[in-house]
């Protein structure tokens, strides 16, 4: 919905502070889907000290290459570049071990944080290799950003120049970051 050149001006802009932080977004990816085997196989990679490692390669997939993280040939595309096993891997998602796990976790994760749309995104402000310390299995011990995926693209973008904003603050000894004057909590 929405103005068409808005959104692309949002977009543009937004794609530009995700450069600055080292990743693309890519809009064209197909996102109605639960991806409950992509959470487990996170869980399971934790398992192996592989957590981020395998994340990463998942969100390259998913935000650049444009793969669904619910197809499983993703999942384990992105499991062989992480080093985790892919052959224990396979034969483990035809499981449904840690399955209630992920599920009990959306549900206290939706009402703990009112959530009320999706996508909705966590994120942590402690430096970009510390954000998988939020989201439903993190402590939270650095602080939360989190953001309804129903907000408005201004709201999204002002969100992620408060973000860049504060993580140049903390480079730079709390002295000036970038031109935003919004505080990390939209």
């Amino acid at each position: 919905g929405g103005d068409p050149c808005a959104r692309d001006a949002i977009e543009s802009q937004m794609r530009s502070l995700a450069e600055q932080a080292g990743t693309t977004l890519n809009y064209d990816v197909y996102t109605q889907w639960q991806p409950v085997e992509s959470q487990r196989t996170l869980l399971w990679a934790a398992r192996q000290g592989k957590q981020e490692e395998f994340m990463s390669a998942l969100s390259k997939r998913h935000f650049t290459e444009r793969k669904s993280a619910s197809e499983r040939s993703t999942i384990l595309e992105a499991a062989e570049e992480a080093g985790l096993d892919v052959g224990a891997l396979d034969a483990w998602l035809d499981t449904d071990e840690l399955a209630d796990e992920v599920w009990k976790s959306y549900g206290e994760t939706i009402h703990v944080h009112h959530i009320h749309s999706i996508p909705y995104f966590v994120f942590n402000h402690d430096g970009p290799a510390k954000y998988t310390n939020g989201g439903p299995w993190g402590d939270g011990s650095e602080g939360a950003v989190m953001h309804q995926g129903s907000g408005s693209n201004e709201q999204f973008y002002r969100l992620l120049l408060a973000m860049v904003d504060a993580e140049l603050r903390a480079a730079n000894g709390a002295g000036q970051g970038a031109e935003a004057d919004v505080a990390p909590s939209i």
